[in-house]
């Protein structure tokens, strides 16, 4: 045998796997496990895992993070926390009943995911997913035919609809109940001097090896709009902030990105800012297609969409669904960076208020808006136990 030809992380997860699933079999235990990325509390799991701890004790349930990492500061007061990877994460994840993740899979040990479905099998526990992104459109890794997820959660009742017209799933697997993170959105402080710029990933740049990336539709738009002197001078004049901050999965490329404007700050590092923090804090956000842009409308506030490669991005990366930015978006959409300019000159001039065409479209899209989503949130995942799960909350 070959031993360069080994995954020895793969192996090593396998011989965990076998020896927690023989371990568990000796043990009753009914408790939650709940999981971001393995670095991170920040977003809709901290979000009702500490719901659930501040308002229904009597469920255990642990929260999944690396120890190492900032945010287990935030997590660490409730006590049941397990180390990301450890072998109490691997007894967990084994005789756990109620598996709760914002990412497919999310609370897999790291080399033990091509073992996921199979243990699932033996030990039959329930996948719920509570999506940090609102699902507007089609992602073909959350169809039902690749993943094994029990309950799906979404956030407004035409994402609810979505996700039934077209990921497969049967209508006792999704629920409208609304984001737990949305409960902490509606009493904000906002700095009017601050703009966020968040755009969203590329899946067909960030997986490709070959990417050149200075040579990309990607980099030459936001570089360009980085270094636009009319977007400089705007932003001084006005004593205005924007922070352009990457997504996760572009960060590799992050060094490529300058700017000579001191009113642009470039992020891309999770330790800098808070994501619902900066968010909450802002008092406008610019994007491309982020569903981000649904948390934020959430808010009251408004919205610019700078979609300078639709056909590309909708030919690559998803497939359209019925939401549109320009029939169904929530503030106007540029194409061009003159047309970009033009739109955040006329927001700032109305004192960043969202316009009431926008706010309308908003609450037809949440039509649950209130403070109650992680009640909801664990109502339906209190029945699924019962096999029984209602649906339309």
């Amino acid at each position: 045998m070959n031993l360069s030809s080994i995954n020895f992380k793969i192996l090593s997860a396998a011989i965990k796997c076998a020896l927690a699933l023989f371990v568990s079999k000796f043990c009753s235990d009914q408790s939650w496990i709940i999981s971001e990325r393995p670095t991170q509390a920040r977003d809709n799991g901290y979000c009702f895992f500490k719901f659930m701890k501040e308002n229904h004790p009597e469920v255990s349930i642990y929260y999944l993070i690396d120890k190492k990492a900032p945010d287990y500061n935030k997590v660490k007061e409730y006590q049941s926390v397990i180390q990301f990877n450890s072998w109490k994460h691997y007894l967990m994840y084994c005789k756990s009943k109620i598996h709760i993740s914002a990412h497919v899979g999310g609370c897999c040990p790291d080399g033990a995911i091509g073992f996921s479905r199979r243990t699932k099998k033996l030990i039959g526990f329930k996948d719920v997913f509570i999506p940090h992104g609102v699902s507007y459109g089609v992602s073909e890794f959350c169809l039902k035919k690749y993943t094994d997820i029990n309950l799906f959660i979404c956030s407004g009742k035409p994402e609810y609809d979505n996700v039934l017209k077209n990921y497969g799933y049967a209508e006792n697997e999704v629920a409208y109940t609304g984001f737990p993170r949305l409960d902490g959105w509606h009493n904000i402080t906002v700095n009017p001097k601050q703009i966020v710029f968040m755009p969203t990933w590329r899946l067909y740049l960030a997986q490709n090896p070959d990417t050149i990336f200075e040579q990309t539709e990607y980099y030459n738009a936001y570089q360009t709009l980085l270094n636009d002197s009319r977007l400089a001078e705007f932003l001084a004049n006005n004593d205005l902030n924007l922070i352009f901050y990457l997504h996760n999965e572009m960060k590799k490329y992050a060094d490529y990105f300058s700017t000579q404007c001191r009113n642009i700050e470039i992020v891309y590092s999770d330790d800098k800012y808070d994501i619902q923090e900066l968010l909450k804090s802002s008092a406008m956000l610019i994007t491309d297609y982020s569903s981000v842009h649904f948390d934020f409308a959430y808010m009251n506030k408004p919205v610019i969409y700078y979609q300078f490669d639709k056909e590309t991005f909708f030919e690559k990366q998803y497939k359209k669904s019925d939401f549109d930015a320009e029939e169904n978006g929530f503030g106007p959409v540029a194409y061009t960076p003159d047309e970009l300019l033009k739109e955040i000159t006329l927001l700032y001039s109305k004192q960043f208020k969202m316009p009431e065409k926008y706010k309308k479209r908003m609450l037809d899209f949440y039509q649950l808006y209130d403070s109650k989503n992680c009640e909801r949130v664990y109502a339906v995942i209190d029945k699924m136990k019962g096999f029984s799960e209602p649906k339309y909350v």
